[in-house]
């Protein structure tokens, strides 16, 4: 993660200057567009109040961030594959590689930064969100509802819920049993549901819930710290103490940039194309600008974890 805006924030910036650029000029797509670039975040929202117990699609939502990622979005892009451009689940699909991209640049720093203890993670996310869009937007988030930018209805945009679940039974069939259609909508539901309840412009719901929901509520004023690390003061790298990195956040935004760029002309390519004779090229082109790697690490998936961190909230 990002947080929820900052996740829009490149997906707009992914957009501009390609080829379906015009399809954010029609709601529905862009919020399905939107709803995808928040990728398997979704699923953490499922019974999302943090006082409630875990459930199978929070487990999903850590399973598809760490397990399989490659495969899991090549699988994705092919469902979308014979569908029109216009329809919104294809939206939602482009939406999702967004978010892969930027967490895999992003999420190392994040967790070096922002630690273990509980909820400081949603805590550095929603300051990262903050400075983030204010910088490169003018949006001010904490003044600014994020909701109606991924409200698709309660439910996967296109009927995509069937599809979904097929491709979670593919790859995580431990889990299959447990996440129907009907709980991936449900999840989708909770996910804009929270957003409504954590947006707090004057700041009384956190009062009124006595501070329980202030790590997940977008901050009234920008960080008055350095929560990009502009300074680019060294940090640990959280899969490898013996590493150190000094990048800034904007370091890794352009970076993820240029690879969601490429990575998405190639998955465009292959998800719009009708020459049968091209298609196993384009789609080893896209898979291996693709990879398996985490969303977590920015590693290949399997072969390292987070572990490490010197938080500094």
């Amino acid at each position: 993660m990002p947080n929820i805006w900052a996740h829009i924030q490149f997906g707009r910036e992914i957009a501009a200057d390609t080829p379906w650029q015009t399809c954010l000029a029609d709601r529905t797509w862009l919020t399905a567009y939107q709803l995808g670039c928040q990728g398997p975040d979704f699923l953490f929202y499922d019974n999302y109040l943090p006082w409630r117990p875990e459930t199978p699609a929070n487990r999903l939502g850590s399973l598809l961030h760490n397990l399989h990622c490659g495969p899991f979005l090549l699988d994705l892009f092919a469902a979308a594959r014979g569908r029109p451009l216009a329809d919104p689940a294809v939206a939602f699909v482009i939406g999702f590689l967004q978010h892969h991209i930027l967490d895999r640049h992003m999420h190392p720093y994040v967790f070096s930064l922002s630690g273990f203890k509980r909820w400081n993670h949603q805590r550095f996310e929603t300051a990262m969100d903050s400075a983030i869009l204010l910088r490169r937007a003018g949006i001010a988030t904490g003044t600014t509802p994020v909701a109606p930018e991924i409200d698709t209805g309660g439910r996967l945009p296109g009927g995509f819920a069937d599809t979904f679940g097929r491709l979670v039974a593919k790859h995580y069939p431990g889990l299959a049993g447990a996440i129907a259609p009907a709980a991936l909508n449900r999840a989708v539901a909770q996910f804009v549901q929270a957003q409504r309840l954590f947006f707090d412009p004057r700041g009384w719901k956190g009062k009124l819930l006595f501070g329980r929901i202030a790590p997940f509520s977008p901050p009234r004023r920008p960080p008055d710290w350095d929560v990009l690390n502009e300074r680019r003061t060294a940090w640990i790298d959280p899969t490898d103490r013996t590493c150190r990195r000094a990048e800034s956040a904007m370091d890794l935004w352009e970076r993820a940039l240029a690879d969601g760029a490429r990575t998405t002309a190639a998955g465009f390519a292959w998800l719009t194309s009708s020459d049968e004779g091209a298609d196993g090229a384009l789609r080893e082109a896209f898979a291996a600008l693709l990879g398996n790697l985490s969303y977590e690490t920015g590693l290949p998936c399997g072969s390292a974890w987070i572990t490490y961190a010197e938080p500094v909230i």
